[in-house]
């Protein structure tokens, strides 16, 4: 049984800011997360039970179905399946798009065309930091993780994180630094904008590496205190492109307030199966980090509305103000 915990009813004002998430939360009992003498929590209710499939589910297994004429009537011919689309690659589309950008910044050069250079310039950054953001944040191929994924292992996840990292990073400026040294060795003038591309890459992937270390740091610093406790199952509310996301911990019938979750890799997707559990380490109205079992994602996350928890907070004894303030999660950082 969780530490802390929240209780939900079905106020009007819950459902309503639950409508048109598209997170499945049927046939889950209402509940509560006993605190103590914890204040009561706000509202929170489930969505409705989805509609059967088709008008056949509905009418249970027995009803006949539309377009048989017996029990003994042929099937219809099967229809071949399309091939699939394969989604179109964005690399192509970013090198035309970056030597073009890099053609127009060279007018810089040019007494009466100079201002042309300006719009090549800001285009070629952009890109440059779409770039920097793919490189470091992009999913890994899949598969199980290379690190122990069941709750046993803290620093597992912890040092594949900083590694993977260290390794992009690398990768990153190894290639700012042959861009810089390409004019110095050529001595050709078309190419020393290739200075500055280069210098603006390693300041924008250092700004993002060390933004996503912190993440990881603070996953860490959780990891550190707290003890992973299987929850289950995980209602999946809301998704942004930087990693963030909003979802909710089941546990025993019960539910945890709304959380939001930052992974410090930033994919902009859910993890595969996330809904069946995860293994979560905290205490639900202070934070935690929890651990994607499988694939081996690895999230901080804490209270969404978390002026709204101040009281349940203020009610926690000393051990587990303590406890959060060692593991960092005394004050809203996520």
């Amino acid at each position: 049984m969780p530490e802390a915990s929240l209780e939900h009813d079905g106020g009007e004002a819950a459902a309503a800011r639950r409508e048109g998430t598209g997170a499945d939360r049927s046939g889950t009992p209402a509940g509560s997360f006993d605190a103590g003498a914890a204040p009561a929590a706000p509202a929170h209710a489930g969505a409705p039970a989805p509609a059967p499939a088709s008008a056949h589910a509905a009418a249970g297994p027995g009803a006949p179905v539309p377009g048989r004429s017996g029990d003994h009537a042929a099937p219809p011919p099967p229809v071949p399946a399309a091939a699939p689309t394969a989604p179109p690659r964005r690399e192509p589309l970013w090198a035309l798009a970056t030597v073009a950008s890099y053609g127009v910044t060279l007018f810089v050069g040019s007494e009466d065309l100079v201002l042309l250079a300006i719009p090549g310039m800001l285009s070629l950054a952009v890109l440059e930091l779409l770039g920097v953001r793919y490189v470091l944040r992009r999913p890994a191929r899949g598969g199980a993780a290379p690190y122990a994924t069941d709750g046993s292992d803290h620093r597992g996840v912890v040092n594949h994180l900083y590694t993977a990292l260290l390794k992009r990073y690398g990768v990153l400026v190894l290639i700012c630094l042959a861009l810089m040294a390409v004019p110095l060795i050529t001595r050709a003038t078309y190419l020393i904008p290739l200075m500055g591309v280069g210098l603006l890459g390693i300041v924008l992937a250092t700004v993002c590496w060390f933004d996503q270390l912190r993440w990881v740091r603070q996953c860490a610093r959780v990891l550190s205190v707290y003890g992973f406790e299987f929850r289950t199952p995980v209602y999946q509310l809301d998704l942004s492109r930087n990693g963030g996301r909003v979802l909710v911990l089941g546990y025993e019938g019960l539910e945890s307030p709304d959380m939001f979750a930052r992974e410090p890799m930033g994919h902009p997707c859910w993890p595969e199966r996330i809904a069946e559990g995860v293994w979560f380490a905290g205490d639900e109205v202070f934070g935690g980090a929890l651990l994607v079992p499988g694939t081996g994602e690895l999230m901080c996350l804490q209270p969404l509305d978390w002026d709204a928890f101040d009281e349940w907070r203020a009610a926690a004894d000393e051990e587990r103000r303590a406890k959060a303030k060692r593991a960092g999660l005394d004050r809203n950082s996520v």
